[in-house]
């Protein structure tokens, strides 16, 4: 069985409903504007007593632009007798007229050169400063600091001072960028006293300049970098006997040598892990220093120098080298063979008990004074302690008490 047309399966009442045309203006102008319909869509309008005559009567006509700027300008000047100005802000409405939006629109086709002549006329009639060179922030706060400044020119920063602080913070600020203004809000500045000499004496001293820093030499990882920094590193080696006391951010003569041993370090590091060979540029760096790459971090070298400098100078450890040597002898057995060795040249040879620490011991040990150990207990507390809960005596704790539930008392009769 096959399936009938669609026209002949439609009565009069549903076609009619299928093919009803649009009865708002936005349906009209979007129903005429559609590509030339085909013949049997013609026919089956015509059925409905729409033909072409008809469509092109029944379109809706617009709005004319004039009579809508009318209406406008008309709350525009219902406004601008209320208020005596037109800084509108864009939410506001004047009789259930969105009079902001209207003005913003209009103020949009100013700037683009769209709005004629006549109309912009109309609007400066009412508003000379309609469509402020500020923007409309400007001049609303313009407005604001007039208010404020009724009746007197602020002449010195005391009388700035008596004002509120945001109006006084605007003004300020306009004397400080009062040369970056433009002509029509200086002469608008010039009408509530704050004149260009005004502004120029009230205007905060300019800020010194900056001393700018030298630029940092670019280094890049080919073996040119090397041979530019190899010079210092000799330096350096030869005056503190090593490379790994520089840390990131040491300059030696200018030279930003912690820097560039950590792009070495860096280039090393991938060499080994792309190639599985030693790094070729190696061999002058471990002459200066066999532990310049050390396989551990390079900071933890840092650390332990600060501590070697307070040890060798007899100075006391300051809190954040006490609680890192804490640390190295807690992890001793972590540790690599030659980081034990440096440890030992700091008076620590092993990972000592940390209970208590004492900064003036009694018996003095080749361990330093900022870490010895003298959590020990007097052998008559011991005696006692030991008779007072032997080993293997635990404390007993009382039985549980027995609840005895509570007898309520009847009443007598």
């Amino acid at each position: 069985m096959t399936d009938a047309p669609a026209d002949s399966t439609l009565h009069d009442g549903a076609r009619a409903a299928a093919y009803a045309p649009p009865t708002t203006r936005d349906g009209w102008q979007q129903f005429v504007a559609t590509p030339p319909l085909h013949p049997r869509q013609q026919h089956l309008l015509a059925d409905l007593g729409l033909t072409a005559e008809g469509a092109r009567a029944a379109r809706p006509r617009r709005i004319p632009q004039a009579a809508a700027f009318a209406a406008g300008l008309a709350h525009a000047r219902a406004w601008a007798q209320q208020h005596g100005n037109l800084a509108v802000p864009e939410p506001a409405r004047h009789d259930g007229y969105r009079l902001g939006t209207w003005l913003r629109t209009q103020r949009r086709r100013a700037s683009r050169g769209k709005l004629p002549a006549d109309r912009i006329k109309a609007l400066e009639a009412i508003d000379p400063h309609w469509n402020p060179a500020g923007g409309l922030r400007w001049r609303q706060a313009y407005l604001t600091a007039c208010t404020h400044t009724t009746g007197r020119s602020p002449a010195t920063t005391a009388d700035f001072n008596a004002l509120p602080a945001d109006t006084a913070k605007w003004l300020f600020t306009q004397c400080s960028s009062y040369d970056n203004l433009q002509p029509e809000q200086q002469q608008q500045l010039a009408g509530i006293g704050l004149t260009s000499e005004r502004a120029r004496a009230l205007a905060p001293p300019p800020k010194p300049p900056q001393p700018t820093r030298p630029a940092r030499p670019r280094l890049k990882n080919p073996p040119s970098a090397v041979a530019a920094g190899l010079p210092y590193a000799r330096s350096w080696a030869a005056q503190h006997g090593n490379l790994s006391s520089a840390g990131y951010r040491t300059e030696h003569d200018g030279f930003p040598l912690g820097w560039w041993l950590y792009k070495q370090r860096r280039a090393a590091g991938a060499h080994v892990k792309r190639t599985g060979r030693p790094w070729p540029h190696n061999p002058p760096l471990t002459a200066l220093d066999p532990w310049w790459n050390p396989p551990w971090r390079a900071t933890w070298n840092h650390s332990w120098h600060q501590a070697h400098t307070c040890y060798s100078t007899g100075m006391p450890f300051p809190n954040q080298t006490t609680k890192w040597i804490r640390t190295q002898q807690r992890t001793w057995d972590q540790l690599h063979p030659h980081q034990q060795h440096l440890m030992g040249t700091i008076g620590i040879h092993g990972p000592t008990p940390l209970h208590r620490y004492n900064s003036h011991p009694a018996n003095l040990t080749d361990q330093p004074t900022e870490l010895i150990n003298t959590h020990e207990t007097n052998p008559e507390q011991q005696t006692r302690s030991s008779q007072a809960h032997p080993a293997g005596a635990r404390k007993q704790r009382p039985p549980p008490r027995q609840h005895t539930p509570h007898r309520q008392t009847q009443p007598t009769n």
